[in-house]
C-alpha cells in the first residue's frame, strides 16, 4: 500500500495555482511544519489526520483512503494586511475547490469558506480551513490502480 504525501501534494496544488512557491532563497508554501525564519506572508499545509484506508470493492486489492488537511494563510503585520492575507486564503480555497488532479479521486475544502483566526503572538493575520482528499491505493500485489470519476467512489 502505498501513502500519499498530502501536504507536498496540496503545496503542489497551491503552487502550480499561484499562490506561492515551494523552492528558492525564501519559500512562502510549506507542506508541514514551518520553520521559524518561515516569511511572515506564508501558506502551510498540516496533516490533520484521516481515516482508517478502507477496502474499496470486494477482491479488487484497492483501498480508499480519505485524508484532511489544514491549510494555515498567515500574513504580514502591515495595515490592511488582514483583509489581503483573507483574500490570499479565499484564493488558495476557490484553487483545491471540486479539483481530481493525477492520483486523486477528490481533493476539495470540508468548510463553506476559510475562517479568520486569532493573530499569532507576533500579531501576524491567520486564515484557516481544512482540505478532504481521497484516493486510492494498490493493498494488493499486484493490483491496478485505476482513475476514477468521483462519482464512482463510495460516499459515506
Amino acid at each position: 500500500m502505498r501513502l500519499r504525501d498530502i501536504e507536498l501534494d496540496v503545496a503542489t496544488l497551491l503552487e502550480a495555482a499561484g499562490l506561492g512557491t515551494l523552492s528558492g532563497d525564501t519559500p512562502t508554501l510549506y507542506p508541514g511544519p514551518f520553520p521559524t525564519s518561515a516569511p511572515d506572508e506564508m501558506i502551510a499545509i498540516i496533516d490533520a489526520g484521516g481515516d482508517p484506508p478502507e477496502k474499496y470493492l470486494a477482491d479488487t486489492g484497492l483501498s480508499l483512503h480519505r485524508d484532511t488537511v489544514t491549510v494555515l494563510v498567515r500574513g504580514t503585520r502591515s495595515p490592511g494586511s488582514d483583509k489581503e492575507t483573507g483574500d490570499r486564503a479565499r484564493a488558495a480555497w476557490s484553487a483545491l475547490y471540486d479539483l481530481q488532479p493525477d492520483g486523486y479521486v477528490r481533493v476539495e475544502p470540508t468548510e463553506g469558506r476559510p475562517t479568520r483566526q486569532p493573530p499569532d503572538d507576533e500579531g501576524r493575520p491567520r486564515w484557516v480551513f481544512s482540505v478532504e482528499l481521497e484516493y486510492l491505493s494498490a493493498s494488493a500485489p499486484g493490483a491496478v490502480v485505476p482513475q476514477l470519476a468521483p462519482e464512482d467512489v463510495p460516499r459515506r
